[in-house]
């Protein structure tokens, strides 16, 4: 009696044991979602209430009923077993096994019914366990990386609980019904289980390799910064990207070895956001935008985005980051503000140049049809009108030209010439001018009988307008009797020079910087008339030369002009 009462107890240890392990899949399941763990708990549901029949047999182990009942539980506990194992090797689970079992289901109702023996009740679920366990075992060994001992025993197992299920009943009749007998098919299950459990954290192994490897391959590789930092119990940065190197110039060494690196390269007028982050008191909104003190010591934009970490206390103890570069999106912006700006600047300009020559305009007409000018000074305010009608033609041209310049719309006629014949078609002409202005004219060039021959491939006809706005511009504020100076020289080996100088007012310090910007005037030369394009339309022509233009000048003693031009090398 003794040790039928402790095969009762253990017996009831083994099926609590069960159900437990049944509800660790189902608790299993709630965590990841995966369908598998979800079949298998419910493979050892049916199996524990197999288990409970099975205590009943132990009473009446002819009960034919109870026979019956167990093989279905059975039937459903090894059909879940495999359709779990289908999904968790990412296989589709066949319907002819649920055709089976419903088969095998109608023969045991039907021998239950008309009360055959317990060999023709359990003759085709035998059959059906014993292959469910070679095709679980083998399905399983595909998925588990293990040496060739392990596989053994494994194979072992499944032998032994597929013998055990399906024949051992057969063999020994007697000590089917014992206690021990199904004590002995609890531990063989238990063994399978405990095999089943292995390869399914062999895999969950290996899902946690392959994620914090392509974590890392992906953080590696990224072109934004990730970090991690750890705030307690002592800060320190956990991980951070390589691409911190292209984004800041710091290695991620410089951050692991300096927890504070991020607190001494902070922009000081944003030191106060990045404080924010460790406060779990303050506010502010997300995505912040910081600027960064590069290692080359310049500052870098950058858009960061946080994720963060709280213990009991509410204190933040991790922060995890992502930081973006954002200078060039940020140098875009500026540069639509100044576009913005300068539309503006641009629009009042017009109005200002168009209003004036257009109200004289309108004011001469009209005084000269009220008759209010006598006939010999009709004709110098008829002189005035034309004048200022062909200001506003060569301000409307040189309006159309910028914006065609803008659009990029605007097309070059190139062709090849030699200095020489750059100097005779282009600059000699200019001579004239200058000394019809009572101004001193001069031409030099420091070069060589050879280098005169050198080829350059410029657009004559613009080449021609930038020179004359110099030109001009130089007559317009030289004083009769001052001097106006040409030169040209060989210049940084592949350029040609060519310099333009004055003895004019010359231009503010201050000013040589815009001199070049649409309706920039110099405060020297408010007193002169002019709408402050001819300099910005000779920047553009040069520049699609690909050569340069400059300025320098000393207020009092003059200006001096200069360009460059690629020479043609063949």
């Amino acid at each position: 009696m003794y040790h039928l009462s402790q095969n009762y107890y253990l017996l009831f240890i083994l099926i609590l044991f069960v159900f437990l392990i049944s509800l660790f899949y189902f608790y299993i399941f709630t965590k990841n979602r995966e369908k598998y763990i979800n079949y298998w708990g419910l493979s050892w549901i049916m199996y524990a209430a197999s288990l409970v029949f099975s205590i009943f047999l132990i009473s009446n182990p002819s009960s034919i009923y109870l026979i019956g009942a167990k093989q279905v539980c059975d039937l459903f506990n090894s059909l879940f077993l495999l359709a779990g194992t289908y999904h968790f090797i990412g296989r589709k689970f066949p319907h002819y096994w649920i055709q089976f079992t419903i088969v095998n289901i109608l023969w045991i109702s039907l021998a239950v019914y008309y009360q055959l023996p317990f060999i023709t009740i359990t003759l085709l679920s035998a059959a059906f366990f014993n292959i469910i366990a070679v095709v679980t075992g083998i399905m399983l060994l595909r998925y588990w990386k293990m040496n060739n001992i392990g596989k053994i025993i494994i194979i072992l197992i499944f032998f032994i609980w597929g013998i055990h299920k399906a024949y051992y009943p057969y063999l020994y009749p007697e000590f089917r019904n014992s206690q021990l007998g199904y004590i002995s098919e609890i531990i063989l299950a238990n063994l399978l289980n405990f095999s089943i459990m292995l390869i399914y954290l062999q895999k969950i192994r290996e899902e946690l390799i392959n994620s914090e490897t392509l974590f890392r391959l992906m953080a590696e590789n990224a072109q934004d910064m990730i970090y991690v930092f750890q705030l307690n119990p002592t800060m320190h940065f956990k991980y951070v990207s390589p691409s911190c190197e292209k984004i800041m110039g710091y290695k991620p060494e410089d951050f692991y070895n300096n927890p504070n690196l991020f607190f001494e390269i902070i922009h000081p007028d944003d030191r106060s956001f990045l404080e924010a982050l460790i406060d779990p008191y303050s506010s502010f909104s997300e995505p912040l935008t910081l600027r960064w003190r590069h290692k080359s010591e310049y500052y870098v934009w950058t858009e960061q985005k946080s994720t963060f970490f709280v213990d009991e206390e509410t204190r933040i103890t991790r922060v995890e980051g992502i930081i973006r570069d954002i200078t060039d999106r940020k140098k875009v912006e500026e540069n639509l503000k100044n576009t913005e700006k300068s539309r503006q600047t641009l629009l009042t300009n017009i109005s200002h140049e168009l209003r004036t020559p257009i109200t004289s305009i309108v004011g001469y007409i009209a005084a000269i049809k009220e008759g209010r000018f006598e006939e010999n000074t009709k004709k110098n305010y008829i002189d005035l009108i034309y004048k200022k009608s062909l200001y506003l033609q060569r301000l409307v041209q040189d309006l159309f030209q910028l914006t065609q310049f803008e659009s990029k719309q605007i097309s070059f006629n190139f062709s090849q010439i030699t200095i020489s014949e750059f100097i005779k078609d282009i600059l000699e002409k200019y001579g004239w001018d200058i000394s019809q202005n009572n101004i001193n004219y001069e031409i030099n060039y420091e070069i060589s009988e050879v280098f005169l021959q050198s080829f350059v491939i410029i657009d004559i006809e613009r080449i021609d307008q930038v020179c004359s706005n110099i030109v001009f511009n130089a007559i317009k504020y030289t004083p009769t009797g001052g001097m106006i100076t040409i030169n040209l020289k060989h210049y940084d080996k592949d350029y040609l020079l060519v310099s333009i100088s004055d003895t004019g007012p010359g231009i503010l310090p201050k000013d040589t910087e815009n001199i070049f910007d649409r309706f920039f005037r110099s405060k020297t030369h408010q007193n002169y008339e002019g709408s402050g394009l001819g300099l910005a339309i000779s920047k553009e022509i040069i520049e699609f030369h690909k050569g340069n233009i400059w300025v320098e000048s000393e207020v009092g003693k003059g200006s001096t002009f200069f360009i460059t031009i690629p020479f043609y090398t063949p």
